[in-house]
């Protein structure tokens, strides 16, 4: 299917490179934090994990993985995270559908992806190619890659897209048609 997302929002993603780097806050929240030990039914906070961690859960419990790309210095990660991943229904579809991971694209925290040592950094430039905050790669349950969602997107658009790879909808229809057909909230009356 290719880059999942780029041909319907390839204009989008453009502006929102261009607002990415303009629009950073210039202020260091100091390192991630370590993995809160949420438990995946907790309806409190996004239970964020490290991407080895997420590895070894998501292909014990066959779900997907949300991987989360920021630095300390992305203003949109900021706005993300204030806007999309403090709401009920967003805490909600992540936890229960997803293996939430975060990677700090600045952090060289060493990660053991089945005996392979590699940092944070390296693994979001070296593997995931990732030039610009937020980007989300989303894998299913054996870590094969689906795709990539680049830039900040507005919280239900996130969730509509969120829904699309947890619904098996990105098997058989593009997301111009899933969303053609309601999206996440299903057809219209």
């Amino acid at each position: 299917m290719g880059w999942l997302f780029s041909g319907l929002f390839g204009s989008f993603f453009l502006s929102c490179l261009i607002l990415m780097c303009s629009c950073s806050d210039g202020g260091d929240s100091g390192p991630l934090q370590a993995p809160n030990n949420l438990a995946a039914d907790d309806s409190t906070a996004v239970a964020w994990l490290r991407y080895d961690e997420g590895l070894e859960l998501a292909k014990s419990t066959d779900k997907y993985l949300l991987v989360y790309f920021t630095v300390d210095w992305c203003g949109y990660c900021k706005v993300m995270e204030r806007e999309t991943f403090q709401s009920p229904d967003a805490i909600s579809l992540i936890n229960e559908g997803f293996v939430a991971v975060k990677v700090n694209g600045d952090s060289q925290m060493e990660l053991d992806i089945n005996g392979r040592i590699i940092t944070e950094k390296d693994l979001t430039r070296l593997e995931y190619h990732v030039s610009g905050y937020p980007t989300f790669w989303l894998l299913k349950s054996n870590a094969d890659r689906i795709g990539d969602i680049r830039g900040y997107k507005p919280k239900e658009q996130f969730l509509d897209m969120l829904s699309y790879i947890k619904d098996g909808a990105y098997e058989t229809i593009t997301f111009e048609e899933y969303m053609n057909n309601g999206g996440r909230k299903g057809p219209q009356k």
